[in-house]
């Protein structure tokens, strides 16, 4: 038991040096990782599979520590859809993915939605 929750404490103390993005709520996935801990612990899977939580607490580490990131570092800013790594962050937003669903209706509810917004 003692093992689990130390194992349990070591990846939540890792996690937390991942930054949560605020843009993300719900999609997250520094967020959905520690939900993903948080259940397993309650569910008293640390103390079953040793080596599986080792290996996962090394993934993690080399996620957090950007260690593919740093090895093998990017020539060019842009990704395949041409933008920058800022502008995609901008485009996965909450906000923005909000704005593009209110795009997205048809032009008959865009009509009645705003007639009922100016009463």
């Amino acid at each position: 038991m003692a093992a689990g929750t130390a194992r349990y404490k070591r990846i939540l103390q890792l996690l937390d040096k991942w930054p949560a993005e605020e843009g993300k709520s719900g999609r997250d996935l520094g967020e959905f990782l520690r939900n993903k801990i948080n259940l397993a612990y309650k569910q008293d899977k640390f103390n079953a599979n040793q080596k599986y939580w080792d290996s996962q607490y090394l993934s993690l580490q080399r996620l957090v520590n950007n260690d593919h990131k740093n090895r093998y570092p990017r020539v060019l800013n842009s990704s395949a859809t041409g933008l920058t790594a800022e502008q995609c962050n901008v485009a996965l937003s909450n906000e923005f993915l909000q704005q593009l669903q209110e795009e997205d209706k048809p032009f008959y509810k865009k009509l009645f939605t705003s007639k009922t917004k100016n009463e």
